[in-house]
């Protein structure tokens, strides 16, 4: 029976020589594609197309996304055709790309947030002092500050005008709970034209795990400098 999986397993399996296949039709894959990924797509999963493939070695399928169910089926057909240990990435590409992760092929190299968004973000937690924060804050000359938890999953947003008051409150008290957030796979041309739109300065880069990136500035999504490898913001102060 096939095993569903999801990202974290993938690269474990990727990591120790699993085979990835990508069973959505071939423009798509050539558009864009997962590191290493080869493409049989499931209208053609025959003996014949998985020849090249190791039936004794772990191979992992996908397709788009959860309601896609070409990997589901991909995945059965492969044990029909002898394969000892097959894996279904129910996620998909959708996933992977949400989570900012390397692509390959030819929409891979399209500029997109998560590699233009800040990291060095302020960021403090729930349990700090309004009174530190506020010190930081202006130590650092920030306006905001994200409040995330250990795992550096956003919680809210802080507002420097907000911490007037400071120990009369604590930082759940004045924080704005869940600020919107955009993945780091949306292309610069979509999140400049949505912040032009909103009138944003700036945006939360977050996975679709909710773990901080950083935060893209409304002229760097209009006007781009050099590109940042993908490193989602660091935990904590």
């Amino acid at each position: 029976m096939p095993t569903g999986i999801e990202r974290n397993k993938v690269k474990e399996l990727m990591a120790a020589g699993g085979q990835l296949v990508e069973v959505l039709p071939s423009k798509e894959y050539n558009e864009e594609h997962l590191p290493d990924a080869v493409n049989i797509p499931l209208k053609e999963l025959t003996r014949e197309t998985v020849d090249g493939l190791d039936t004794r070695r772990a191979v992992i399928v996908y397709c788009w996304d959860y309601q896609c169910d070409l990997s589901p089926r991909a995945a059965w057909r492969l044990e029909t055709l002898g394969f000892e240990e097959v894996y279904d990435y129910l996620a998909g590409k959708a996933d992977w790309l949400a989570a900012g992760l390397p692509t390959e092929g030819e929409s891979a190299s399209v500029a997109r947030a998560g590699a233009y968004a800040h990291r060095d973000v302020l960021t403090c937690d729930l349990g700090e002092s309004p009174t530190a924060v506020l010190e930081r804050m202006q130590i650092e000359d920030d306006e905001v500050c994200i409040v995330i938890n250990s795992d550096g999953i956003v919680l809210g947003r802080l507002w420097r005008k907000d911490l007037s008051a400071a120990d009369e409150f604590t930082i759940e008290e004045v924080m704005e709970s869940g600020p919107s957030t955009f993945r780091p796979s949306v292309t610069l041309e979509e999140m400049a034209e949505y912040m032009r739109k909103h009138s944003m300065d700036s945006a939360l880069i977050t996975t679709n795990d909710g773990v901080l990136v950083g935060t893209l500035d409304a002229d760097a999504a209009t006007a781009p400098r050099q590109a940042q490898e993908f490193v989602p913001a660091g935990k904590g102060g």
